[in-house]
């Protein structure tokens, strides 16, 4: 219905679609970004301890309702909410789907215009591989690419004479999705006014959208504050020129100024006041968007109604105040867009805004990590073995393809293949995250249910089954359901049964601290000194020991900071010992 049929290049969908589903996992065992995972943690344990109502995030609603899927995944299966790999992978779902959806709507159009085959290549392939889309969501772990398909995808209904009354929806789902879309409202909005004797028509649909998103936080009764937090309040939260955007402000008033600093020294005095980021870079953004609108009132086409989306996310990340350095990926589809209907001069823009984003996110999170070394790793044993092949029969390149294109698959294997691809691999790393118990065994004690002699530590309280921040114990990406939380240094004191015979402990920093936090990990029995472990930091893999103690009475463990104390929050993890 949204997109043409197929005619001659389906085969072109096929091979750039497994090229975007590689290329998009290959990207995502890169390490995401700190604190903004740190925001996807928050909220997922508050979909899990209350639902929609209980959500605090000042993210809009509808991917929301992703998030929620994820809380109850993580919930279902016992997996821990950390900074892990499992939450960056799920979280990114709806961002593998969008850019598949993107490979395979603009593959249909290109079709159209009768380009030569390489030119489709090219252009095909710098969507499935646009390193900005790639930079901002599998390698960063956003998700900004979903609201601003839906976005384009709205300037396309209401283009279309038999596809217009959709138009309303996907551009309310898009600001449903993120705020930011409302960047493209003059596009929209001139060509909604442009179509008004049908347009209108799409509102039901539109308004019926609103009622459904919205519905589980008015009945969780968090609907006005979750408005507010999203919608109003964003537009405050980061009063300066330009938080790490390297746009007009970066140039006038530098990285993270405020934004009431007037630029080049001018005083308030007299009109100087005009010259304040907060102030000039909200007129200079209504004037282009007063120029947008009234273009696209007078729009003919689709073509010119794509580049006018590209020119005022440019402007919206060009010289607003407050903007952030992967904002201005919400021009990269409508460029890719633009480029399709205007090969010259929308992929030459295409070109260079992709550029100017990619270096931008690049900036501050890089392509980089341990996974990334033992991925690539792989990847040169692959290229090696298949040059090797090349060499020792030139021929099977040629046959290979003649092969490959000679198969016949409908359109939607791509989407089976990642669905298929995501639900292997979300099983394999539930497996892997599955909580570790204390084996079922009645000669099996907990730790923490013997006698406490002594409970001693600098900051707070031990706490069991739980850090000392009160949330599970996790270390290494695993939940633990048993052991004790505490904080370096710490000294703890249990008395041992008669019959005691082994202890079994693990010893670990908790992942709650992330990458903070070290410490050494002791332990004694009777007042002698039987264990004692390399210095742990955060997100080191905790370390599980095997002790007999046959004949003592006193058990002690002891955490101590190895320095600085900032972060050094101890767990023993399964803690048991094993009775005669």
């Amino acid at each position: 219905m949204l997109i043409f049929r197929y005619e001659k290049n389906l085969k072109l969908f096929l091979f750039w679609a497994f090229a975007c589903i590689l290329v998009n996992f290959f990207c995502t065992f890169g390490e995401s970004y700190d604190g903004d995972q740190s925001f996807w943690v928050g909220w997922v344990q508050q979909l899990i301890d209350g639902g929609f109502g209980n959500f605090k995030g000042n993210y809009p609603p509808l991917y929301v309702f992703w998030l929620w899927v994820v809380a109850q995944i993580h919930s279902i299966f016992g997996i821990a909410v950390g900074k892990t790999f499992f939450l960056k992978f799920i979280c990114l779902w709806p961002v593998y789907f969008a850019h598949l959806f993107l490979v395979d709507w603009l593959c249909r159009i290109v079709g159209k215009f009768g380009a030569p085959r390489w030119k489709q290549h090219l252009m095909i392939g710098f969507v499935a591989l646009n390193p900005a889309i790639l930079l901002n969501g599998p390698i960063w772990g956003q998700v900004d690419l979903v609201p601003v398909v839906l976005a384009m995808l709205s300037i396309y209904c209401i283009s279309r004479q038999g596809l217009i009354k959709w138009a309303s929806m996907f551009f309310v789902l898009s600001v449903l999705t993120k705020f930011q879309m409302i960047m493209f409202l003059p596009v929209f909005g001139g060509l909604f006014l442009r179509h008004w004797r049908v347009s209108w028509k799409g509102l039901p649909f539109a308004a019926l959208s609103v009622v459904i998103v919205l519905l589980p936080f008015f009945i969780g009764g968090n609907l006005v504050e979750m408005l507010g937090r999203a919608y109003v309040q964003t537009s405050s939260q980061y009063p300066y020129a330009t938080f790490n955007a390297a746009n007009l402000w970066m140039l006038l008033a530098g990285n993270v100024a405020p934004d009431n600093v007037p630029i080049w020294g001018i005083k308030e005095a007299g009109l100087g006041f005009l010259l304040k980021p907060s102030v000039l870079g909200r007129v200079l953004f209504v004037a282009v968007s007063i120029f947008v609108l009234v273009k696209s009132l007078l729009c003919k086409n689709i073509r010119t109604a794509y580049a006018l989306c590209t020119l005022n996310a440019v402007a919206f990340f060009v010289v607003l105040p407050g903007m952030h350095e992967r904002y201005l990926m919400y021009a990269i589809p409508a460029a890719l867009c633009w480029s399709i209907w205007d090969m010259k001069r929308g992929g030459v823009a295409c070109v260079f805004v992709s550029l100017v984003a990619s270096l931008n996110v690049n900036i501050i999170n890089t392509y980089k990590g341990y996974d990334v070394w033992m991925i690539t790793s792989a990847l040169g044993a692959v290229v090696l073995v298949a040059i090797l092949l090349v060499v020792a029969f030139p021929g099977l390149p040629k046959k290979t393809v003649g092969v490959v294109s000679r198969l016949s698959l409908p359109s939607f294997v791509p989407y089976v293949v990642l669905s298929v691809i995501l639900l292997v691999e979300c099983s394999v790393l539930m497996f892997q995250l599955r909580p570790v118990v204390v084996p079922a065994n009645e000669k099996n004690v907990l730790v923490t249910d013997l006698p406490v002699l002594r409970a001693d530590q600098s900051y707070k309280k031990p706490m069991v089954n739980e850090s000392v921040e009160g949330r599970f114990l996790t270390s290494g990406d695993r939940l633990y359901k048993n052991g004790l939380g505490t904080h370096a240094p710490s000294h703890m004191t249990y008395e041992l049964p008669e019959n005691a015979d082994s202890l079994f402990i693990g010893a670990g920093i908790d992942d709650e601290v992330y990458d903070h936090g070290s410490a050494v990990f002791m332990i004694h029995l009777d007042g002698v000194n039987v264990w004692t472990s390399r210095v742990l930091q955060g997100r080191d893999r905790p370390t599980f020991v095997a002790i007999p103690v046959n004949g003592a009475r006193k058990l002690e463990l002891i955490t101590d900071p190895d320095g600085d104390n900032n972060s050094d929050h101890t767990d023993w993890l399964n803690a048991y010992v094993r009775v005669r």
